[in-house]
């Protein structure tokens, strides 16, 4: 019985041993593996250049949809990981995130958008630990606040901002003016299509003339900006 103990023993050892190199293996295997390949996987980042490994890496000149997020730190975030989700975390001047294939985690800082956001003159987006997940394509989880920048023709600079939630399927950012005369709802799909609703009321008409001019609809509750398009 005894030798039987022993020689079952002896048999599982090398099991053991090989069970043990095949795990380093993998785990080398992964340390070693290029941040370009795991960026590469998730939906709307996009970048001139993915440096290091996915432990220590950079992008350059990177971009999330319309947000141009610049030069930052890369790297595999440890602790969601090891709860089964592949996220990004990024690090750069003023701004942090975690991304994923299924949206965004705890994005805050301040970031331009290039051209705007379809007709509307977003000069850049502010974001307060937000946090956006799709799942199946429908917006499963939606929190944080998010504030617009917007250059309207003959007013000083419009800032806009409201908390992030879900509307059914969809994400919606409704976002209001200090004074409440001024209101946003911009809608996003998870197939990265969009709709925004801006109307502003209010203004006077020396104020109005020059944003009719520049494709402002009049209406009874205001002069509004309807625009929309895909990611």
């Amino acid at each position: 019985m005894i030798g039987r103990l022993i020689a079952l023993r002896d048999a599982r050892a090398p099991m053991g041993a090989k069970a043990g190199l095949i795990a380093l293996f993998v785990v080398a295997l992964v340390a070693l593996l290029p941040l370009r390949v795991v960026a590469g996987r998730v939906a709307g980042l996009s970048a001139q250049a993915a440096q290091g490994s996915v432990w220590a890496g950079r992008l350059q000149d990177a971009a999330y949809g319309p947000l141009t997020l610049g030069d930052l730190d890369a790297r595999l975030a440890l602790w969601p990981l090891l709860l089964g989700r592949a996220e990004i975390a990024l690090r750069g001047e003023g701004f942090a995130a975690r991304l994923s294939r299924a949206g965004v985690r705890e994005a805050s800082g301040t970031l331009p958008l290039r051209g705007g956001l379809g007709a509307l003159p977003v000069e850049s987006a502010a974001f307060d630990h937000v946090t956006v997940v799709f799942h199946d394509g429908a917006c499963d989880a939606a929190q944080g606040r998010v504030g617009l920048t917007l250059a309207i023709p003959g007013v000083s600079s419009l800032v806009l901002s409201g908390e992030a939630r879900c509307a059914g399927a969809v994400l919606l950012l409704p976002l209001r003016g200090p004074g409440g005369m001024e209101r946003l709802d911009l809608r996003l799909q998870g197939d990265g299509r969009w709709r925004a609703d801006l109307v502003l009321s209010g203004l006077s008409p020396e104020a109005a003339a020059p944003l009719r001019a520049a494709g402002l609809a009049a209406r009874p509750d205001g002069l509004v900006l309807r625009t929309g398009g895909r990611f």
